[in-house]
């Protein structure tokens, strides 16, 4: 029969872009059925190095992806939620998690692809329950990929009656050709897992013997160090450490391995099936798929079974051979890596991470400028616009990542997630500029006018200071969490704050009265630091409102005209954070001040 190159490859590269279409389908479908559980699920149980090869393995056979869990892996790093043994464990697991795909697709099941795909659609159009949803999306990706593989055999089954095709299929060129094949269009269509499958698809129609689908199989476990490497551009030393583990373990393993292919070769014959009642190339379709298959089992169980109990050893040489840059370009934003893009769950981690980093570095200004207020230390009042620089950075950062996810496939609930968390990042950046702007501003004008402020009122004022950075520094615990209960705990205790604050206005006015008119000036500078200090309080109320705000109302912010000002968080006896409130911060008449907060010349002393 004469050969037909249009069919051939008409078919083989329709049937390659639907088993391709088909992996992406079911990995994307998995991982959102996976969701945010299963990441945290990664980072919790991988504590120690047997746990994290486990949980490796069985993350990546439920999502059908080693890129997507390694890329999980590098951005936890970075993140400090993992150690670098925890990761490095991780990966070798993944490794032998991947090879689940290689045992489905070596499965003879290809004449259950039309229900895999019809049943999986249908699925796909019950909005009751989500999970049964993505589950269809799954298995429609799994019947692509059968479809696409009895297409793929079709097409090439007629290079069996080529002798110069099979010889050139059959190992002719060695087993390097074979990796670096591997290698080549596994770094292409970014997938380990799709290149073992079109490696059992030609053991399948005969065109590859064993030797030679182990060493493109091989390669594929290097060509999938690609993924790791690109995703460790936007991380730190700890990603650029598990990244290099990635490549090390791969890539050396592969190479260590290439020379025992027979070895490996006849072990796979050996416990594999066997069908001696067929002969020539029907014997050779009918076993090596399933000896590819288990073939690659081995050489990952192997690899991990030898590498896990050297884990934190190998881990310190590691952390020795990659020291971290004398300049990190990603300091300001230590956390977020773009590759974590296209997963939104760790994403979204990965940003609440950020937000309590740069909430630390808000609690901080918080702290060292109020003190310098009150104690008047121009040094320290001088630094204050430089850490608001570092505040502005990191918050434009969060801002630029969370508006590409937002461009990213993402649910209901993360976008308004999303939306929480530029929220709590405004507010954040809010204080801090109250911090530059206020505390500062007042403190260099006392400095300057030379008031000297009373023992007794720095320690009221102190004390007020104190409560407000112990609130913020909970709120931003809270937010960093997504603990709505701590949220709503702290939304009840407030009004604590207010207590103080009107308390310590109702004494500078009995202290004002008690001692003349002439202490005018210190008092209104004094009131004034007592204000801003409660501009932060309230802002850090606001953003514990917005932690709990509806989709709805997040939807009015974003498109109302009043959008950012947050007039809708304010209350009636609350002070409004813009400085609309009649405090004598913002009057320009000290005596009106005075007047309109005496009780009467009895009060008593400061």
């Amino acid at each position: 029969m004469e050969l037909s190159w249009f069919d051939l490859s008409t078919g083989l590269l329709g049937g390659l872009v639907i088993f391709l279409l088909g992996f992406e389908q079911m990995t994307r479908a998995m991982q959102s059925a996976a969701g945010s559980k299963l990441a945290d699920g990664l980072a919790r149980v991988s504590s120690r190095p047997p746990l994290g090869a486990l949980s490796g393995a069985a993350v990546t056979a439920i999502i059908q992806s080693s890129s997507v869990t390694t890329v999980l892996v590098v951005g936890f790093a970075s993140a400090g939620v993992m150690t670098l043994a925890q990761a490095m464990s991780v990966i070798i697991g993944a490794n032998l998690g991947t090879t689940v795909t290689a045992q489905i697709v070596a499965l003879d099941v290809t004449r259950f692809a039309s229900l895999m795909i019809v049943t999986g659609f249908i699925m796909t159009f019950l909005k009751q329950r989500p999970i049964v949803r993505q589950s269809g999306g799954a298995l429609l990706g799994l019947g692509m990929v059968f479809l696409g593989m009895d297409l793929m055999s079709g097409a090439v089954s007629p290079l069996r009656d080529q002798p110069q095709v099979m010889e050139l299929f059959q190992g002719a060129g060695g087993p390097l050709p074979g990796l670096a094949m591997g290698a080549v269009f596994t770094a292409l269509v970014q997938s380990s897992s799709a290149t073992i499958g079109i490696v059992i698809v030609l053991a399948s129609q005969g065109l590859v013997d064993l030797q030679s689908g182990l060493a493109i199989a091989l390669g594929a476990v290097i060509g999938t160090c690609v993924t790791s490497q690109l995703a460790s551009i936007g991380s730190g030393t700890e990603g650029r450490r598990v990244a290099a583990w990635h490549l090390l373990v791969n890539a050396g393993g592969a190479l260590i391995w290439l020379p025992f292919l027979p070895f490996l070769a006849d072990f796979a014959v050996w416990f594999s099936p066997s069908y001696p009642e067929l002969e020539g190339t029907a014997r050779l379709a009918a076993e090596t798929p399933r000896q590819v298959a288990n073939a690659f089992t081995v050489f990952a169980l192997v690899n991990m079974l030898v590498l896990l109990p050297f884990i934190r050893p190998l881990s310190r040489v590691m952390a020795r051979a990659i020291k971290p840059k004398a300049v990190d370009p990603f300091a300001k934003a230590r956390h977020l890596n773009v590759m974590m893009l296209s997963t939104p769950a760790a994403a979204l981690e990965l940003t609440r991470a950020e937000i309590r980093r740069l909430g630390g570095k808000v609690v901080h200004m918080v702290e060292v400028g109020g003190e310098a207020a009150i104690a008047g230390d121009v040094a320290v009042l001088d630094r204050i616009e430089a850490m608001d620089d570092e505040v502005d950075a990191i918050r434009s950062a969060i801002v630029t990542y969370l508006a590409q996810l937002g461009q990213e496939e993402i649910s209901l609930k993360q976008s308004v997630e999303i939306a929480r968390l530029l929220a709590a990042t405004d507010e954040l950046e809010a204080i801090g500029d109250v911090v530059e702007m206020g505390l500062a501003r007042i403190g260099q004008r006392m400095r300057t006018e030379r008031i000297q402020m009373a023992e007794s009122t720095r320690e009221v004022i102190r004390g007020l200071l104190a409560e407000v950075t112990t609130n913020l520094e909970a709120a931003v615990e809270a937010v960093a969490q997504a603990d709505r209960k701590g949220v709503t705990a702290l939304l009840d205790r407030a009004d604590e704050v207010k207590q103080r604050r009107e308390s310590a206005m109702t004494r500078q006015a009995f202290r004002l009265t008690g001692q003349g008119p002439g202490r005018a000036g210190a008092y209104a500078r004094e009131v004034e630091l007592i204000s801003e200090i409660y501009r932060i309080h309230t802002l850090t109320k606001r953003l514990l409102r917005r932690q709990l705000a509806s989709p709805v109302e997040f939807g009015e912010e974003a498109t109302g005209p009043a959008a950012g000002d947050g007039s809708a968080d304010r209350t009636a006896e609350e002070p409004p954070v813009a400085g609309d409130d009649p405090d004598p911060a913002s009057s320009q008449d000290p005596e009106a001040d005075i007047r309109s907060r005496a009780p009467g010349p009895q009060g008593p002393d400061g």
